[in-house]
């Protein structure tokens, strides 16, 4: 007589029939999925990978610079923005040019092009990331673009000009002069640097002066932002100016 409950019931683990999920297993696969694309060598994938490369770096330094230009002070954000900046460039070189020659000499050059071939990638992407942190800590000016100089609650016709030259005087010693220009709706302006507020002009002619020492320094590049305000003390534009490009003064 066949035994109705042993029928029914299910086989466990030592019958085979059941897969126990294994979170080693799953990450193996993705990793052997992920080199798989990595090395794919074929037109298509080239162009694949290149232009998904591209967007993703413009993605990262665009949001990154948004982001900073209405938060200033999270200087973390240097580091996606460096690593979108420089993927730009890399992304499309690595996978057109380097990977392309790397898959060439490991199957057909000899002792020092295979062993290039092997580890050349490798050490090109290390270069990369050391290139991001360095970039990272120390922004370059072609990397930053201040995206908070837009309108803020004031009347969107409020579009006045900021103007700022620097004059190196005896010792070193750097000062800034910057003009309003075109100051119709403007009710005062707000001059901060490092976190602090560092000088407030209230009465046209919207000038002020200041010197290298007023200036704070933000991961290691001095910069200033002047903030406008119209009469009811409302939002209007902001300007960010960075002490390495402001223009000489002529004398």
């Amino acid at each position: 007589m066949t035994d109705e409950s042993s029928a029914g019931a299910p086989s466990d683990a030592s019958g085979g029939s059941s897969v126990a999920f294994s979170p080693v297993a799953v990450v193996s696969n993705a990793w052997s999925g992920l080199k798989t694309v990595y090395w794919a060598n074929s037109p298509s994938w080239r162009v694949m990978k290149s232009g998904a490369l591209l967007f993703l770096g413009f993605f990262l330094w665009a949001g990154s610079n948004i982001l900073h230009s209405y938060n200033t002070g999270m200087d973390l954000l240097y580091y996606p923005m460096a690593y979108g900046f420089l993927l730009i460039g890399y992304g499309p070189i690595h996978h057109l040019v380097v990977i392309p020659l790397a898959v060439r000499w490991r199957r057909s050059g000899d002792g020092t092009k295979r062993t290039l071939g092997r580890r050349g990638p490798n050490a090109m992407l290390a270069v990369f990331l050391v290139a991001v942190l360095v970039l990272g800590a120390f922004p370059a000016g072609a990397m930053t673009v201040d995206f908070g100089s837009g309108g803020g609650d004031g009347p969107a016709d409020i579009d006045p000009e900021l103007s700022c030259v620097k004059t190196t005087t005896t010792g070193d010693q750097v000062s800034v002069d910057c003009e309003l220009e075109a100051v119709d709706g403007v009710g005062r302006i707000v001059v901060e640097s490092g976190g602090e507020t560092i000088r407030t002009v209230e009465d046209p002619p919207y000038e002020f002066t200041l010197r290298d020492d007023d200036i704070g320094s933000v991961m290691g590049e001095e910069q200033f932002t002047v903030r406008l305000e119209d009469d009811e003390g409302h939002f209007v534009r902001r300007y960010t100016r960075r002490l390495a490009v402001v223009p000489e003064a002529e004398e």
